[in-house]
């Protein structure tokens, strides 16, 4: 049985081995040059398009924009709100620390 194992991978060896020699040796052939017996015939026509008929004014590689909303001036009236807002609780703020400088310290605490 070991024989015929060998056998076959010899053979297989062998098989892939001539099929890589032929796939190699294709690569360096020329083409055959051939007589080329082509030939364009035909009435060439007037064109039914013209350049008048493009419309060169509107492209159309880009479609067109949404329409824009006018957030600027929401945006405008929030911070305006907002900084009002801020101007309010810091004039608070130094009103209380005003009445608390103004307020004798209570001798009564301990002293840190």
């Amino acid at each position: 049985m070991p024989a015929l194992k060998m056998t076959i991978a010899k053979t297989t060896s062998l098989a892939l081995a001539a099929a890589a020699v032929l796939a190699l040796s294709a690569c360096h052939s020329k083409p055959e040059k051939t007589e080329d017996s082509r030939s364009a015939e035909g009435e060439v026509l007037p064109t039914s398009t013209s350049d008048a008929m493009v419309p060169v004014e509107t492209p159309t590689s880009t479609p067109p924009l949404a329409p824009r909303k006018d957030v600027g001036s929401q945006a405008a009236e929030d911070a305006t709100s907002d900084a009002a807002d801020l101007k309010q609780a810091m004039d608070a703020l130094k009103a209380d620390q005003g009445a608390a400088a103004d307020k004798p310290a209570d001798k009564a605490s301990p002293a840190q």
